[in-house]
């Protein structure tokens, strides 16, 4: 549960960041909107994500983990697919998957299970 948690706070400090940095890449219609994609991309990469990264391990092993930047940036968009009230560009999947990667990273080195 702490887990899901860490994910959707990243995933809403993450599209904030963005939203900030460019409109044009990451859009929203309102904040309930930011707390569903947040609580939807708590699931996704609780759940999903590491049932793609298992499926996909060789080819990441092929392009030494580069590979895991665009499963990372792929579930990000599908979150923001999924939630309505959401506008994403490629270029912001990027930058929102990294910057979420970045934060998760953060506050799992703090919140330690």
């Amino acid at each position: 549960m702490v887990r899901i948690l860490a994910y959707a706070l990243a995933a809403i400090v993450a599209a904030l960041a963005t939203a900030t940095i460019s409109r044009e890449w990451f859009s929203f219609d309102s904040r309930e909107s930011v707390l569903i994609f947040g609580a939807v991309m708590g699931v996704i990469n609780a759940f999903i994500r590491p049932v793609v990264r298992l499926v996909s391990l060789p080819l990441t092993c092929l392009t030494f983990g580069l590979f895991a930047f665009v499963i990372n940036a792929l579930l990000f968009a599908m979150g923001a697919y999924v939630v309505p009230g959401i506008e994403l560009t490629a270029a912001g999947a990027v930058l929102g998957s990294l910057i979420a990667s970045i934060a998760a990273g953060l506050m799992f080195s703090v919140f330690d299970e």
